[in-house]
């Protein structure tokens, strides 16, 4: 399973995010029976707006940071299945968390509507 070692190999280190990137990482959670990533979703509606994507897989967990860019702006989201290190989410070290944060819940809908407040006014390239 060639394609599963080179997607671990990127953990760790950030990519730019394409459809066939997403299409691929779908495959292979359904492969292991396991539904379409909410982070996946969230990429493919940006991407179809025309959002350039970077995405960072930390190496020791299931954590994904995702930069949102457009022209010269950029924003920066958390998917995770666990809360932050407090003192990081209290301190803005991503602008927006999804999951359980020490300040509530919050959902992929939530950071779509954030990147859109985010870049409201701007157009796509």
């Amino acid at each position: 399973m060639a394609e599963a070692r080179d997607l671990r190999e990127l953990r760790g280190n950030y990519g730019h995010v394409t459809q066939t990137f997403l299409d691929l990482k779908t495959r292979m959670a359904a492969r292991a029976g396991y539904p379409k990533a909410k982070w996946v979703e969230f990429c493919e509606a940006l991407l179809a707006e025309g959002f350039e994507l970077q995405l960072y897989e930390a190496k020791k967990t299931f954590s994904k940071y995702i930069t949102v860019r457009r022209g010269d702006r950029s924003f920066k989201v958390r998917f995770s299945d666990h809360k932050p290190i407090k003192a990081r989410e209290l301190a803005g070290d991503c602008d927006f968390f999804v999951g359980r944060t020490h300040t509530g819940r919050r959902t992929t809908e939530d950071a779509l509507r954030a990147v859109h407040n985010h870049f409201k006014g701007d157009q796509p390239r």
